[in-house]
């Protein structure tokens, strides 16, 4: 299980890079045409990193 459990940790993280860096590009004006688009894409992609450290916290703590 501890595999797992820093599989998670190792893909949460990466996860959380990727919209890091999609945010700053949103914030520095890139892809003006789709912009709403990518904001709520980044606003989803946080919820989910949200929910995928409540999961991983719930299975340490089990």
């Amino acid at each position: 299980m501890q595999g797992s459990e820093k599989e998670l940790e190792k893909f949460v993280s990466k996860l959380d890079n990727e919209r890091s860096w999609l945010l700053k590009n949103i914030d520095n004006g890139k892809w003006p045409e789709i912009r709403k688009e990518l904001a709520s894409l980044e606003r989803e992609i946080s919820k989910l990193i949200l929910r995928l450290k409540e999961v991983d916290s719930e299975t340490k703590n089990n």
